[in-house]
């Protein structure tokens, strides 16, 4: 698998993920929106949580910090 396949792979889960626990409240837009901000400025080195947990944790974590999700 290429990096940049990866980096596609890694986001389509991410932007399902932020549709799924949204529960309606985010479009389908603003994920993308969300997914483009987020991803551009996160790490993905080793030691990275998102590394270790994932995108949905990223995702919930996001969410809960928006205060879109408890």
């Amino acid at each position: 698998m290429t990096t940049m396949e990866f980096y596609n792979e890694l986001r389509k889960d991410f932007i399902n993920a932020l549709l799924e626990f949204s529960k309606g409240k985010l479009s389908e837009s603003d994920a993308n929106k969300i997914a483009d901000r987020e991803l551009r400025i996160t790490d993905f080195m080793d030691g990275s949580p998102l590394t270790h947990k994932g995108p949905r944790w990223l995702a919930q974590t996001l969410l809960r910090s928006m205060q879109i999700i408890n």
